[in-house]
């Protein structure tokens, strides 16, 4: 009866962490688009700096949405969407302090 209840509590909690769910995604995105934003307000960043800017964080939240598309994120997918995001956060700092 013990090992029923372990093998059902060690299903549910690996079937719970497949589900699509990005709290960490879109907590990065977040935070990337506070920095833009602030950017804007100290006026490091320009309008064609910002629109672009703006777009890239458009296509990481694409990405997001077509790997959350079929209800589940894969561990590959969660690692595209990271790469897309630090690639994004550089081009954040670059454009900041150019």
């Amino acid at each position: 009866m013990k090992s029923i209840v372990l093998a059902s509590l060690a299903l549910a909690i690996t079937c719970g962490t497949s589900f699509a769910g990005t709290p960490l995604i879109n907590a990065r995105q977040n935070v990337q688009a506070h920095r833009i934003f602030h950017g804007v307000q100290s006026g490091r960043l320009t309008f064609n700096e910002t629109q672009k800017l703006l777009q890239g964080q458009a296509r990481v939240q694409n990405l997001e949405n077509q790997a959350k598309a079929d209800g589940v994120v894969t561990p590959l997918e969660r690692a595209r969407i990271h790469t897309v995001q630090s690639v994004q956060s550089a081009r954040i700092f670059i454009k900041k302090h150019n």
